[in-house]
């Protein structure tokens, strides 16, 4: 993309375009490009130019989504749709505009300050709120726009192709072994967010102001949002991320079950979800260390995926070998 041609473009198709004075890139990668268009301080988002990693929602069903969502009123804050264009030519692929949020998101290993120095007490409330939109999401019925339901087995499955063309041979293993026993429902299919953790959420004055990146979003079972969002947590397999590292963070016993009481949903069996996720975070490092390895990326980021994906294989096999597990077989 030619900034400067696509910014003529953008000033003849946007409303208001004429007051669009450029656009600077926010993020890039092997996910959506996001760009600042200023002037009309909207954001721009396309596909990724580097190419994407997941066959995820494409950047028009992403648009689709947001604004499925804004009609919903007991919905999660989302940005509003200004455009969905599906026309490669003007800025070289389809694309959508939508309303930048005021705020910021807390980001995934460098934190910002005020989340940092803020005080237990409002970190305690941001994990809270945190929790809480996400088990919201329980409750709303299943989005037309998602498709068919997906049942966590045959998400699994996805997920278990995706390692297996990443030639991951252990982590293709150890799906053999979740899948040997079916998974535990909450209840009826409802909106999977699919990518639960904090950095998704825009937060302004310590309120959640939007909720984002729903590429992996799917009709499906709410636990699978529960069970990805406690590998950030600590367990007696796998350490905690950064922000949960904070003093102040809830707890996991708290979070699953201020789960329970905001979805009205039992988290009998998350044990098997939790698996599920940890596997689907390993697919997606798999596949970035295979693209390392055979060199059809020199993002130094993937270099650190390859040097990590061992402790990811060894967390999933931790947790199939656990008394936990072996409790779920028994009762299949």
């Amino acid at each position: 993309m030619e900034p400067g041609k696509a910014i003529d473009e953008l000033r003849a198709t946007l409303p208001d375009g004429e007051r669009l004075t450029g656009m600077r890139p926010l993020t890039t990668g092997f996910s959506n490009d996001t760009y600042l268009l200023e002037g009309i301080d909207l954001i721009l988002r396309l596909p990724p130019a580097a190419g994407a990693m997941l066959d995820g929602h494409g950047v028009v069903k992403q648009a689709e989504i947001y604004r499925a969502l804004g009609e919903i009123p007991d919905a999660p804050p989302v940005p509003a749709i200004v455009l969905i264009c599906t026309d490669e030519k003007p800025l070289g692929a389809p694309f959508f505009v939508m309303e930048r949020v005021a705020g910021d998101s807390i980001h995934d290993t460098q934190l910002q300050p005020w989340f940092v120095e803020g005080g237990d007490a409002l970190r305690a409330d941001v994990c809270r709120q945190w929790v809480s939109a996400f088990a919201g999401l329980a409750r709303l019925s299943p989005l037309a726009v998602l498709g068919d339901a997906v049942s966590p087995e045959d998400d699994a499955r996805m997920w278990q192709s995706f390692g297996r063309q990443a030639d991951c041979q252990a982590l293709v293993s150890h799906y053999d072994r979740l899948l040997s026993v079916p998974a535990p429902r909450s209840g009826p299919s409802a909106v999977v967010h699919g990518d639960t953790k904090l950095s998704n959420l825009m937060w302004h004055d310590g309120t959640i102001s939007a909720m984002l990146d729903w590429e992996m979003a799917l009709n499906g079972e709410p636990l699978a949002d529960l069970g990805y969002m406690l590998y950030g947590f600590e367990s007696a397999h796998h350490g905690p991320t950064t922000p949960q590292r904070q003093p102040g963070m809830v707890t996991r016993e708290e979070v699953i079950a201020l789960w329970e009481q905001v979805s009205g949903r039992c988290a009998k069996g998350l044990f098997w979800h939790e698996i599920a996720q940890i596997g689907k975070i390993t697919a997606i490092i798999a596949e970035g260390t295979n693209m390392w390895n055979t060199g059809r990326s020199t993002d130094p980021k993937l270099e650190l995926f390859a040097k990590n994906l061992g402790y990811y294989i060894d967390v999933m096999a931790a947790m199939l070998d656990s008394a936990e597990w072996q409790a779920l077989e028994n009762a299949a």
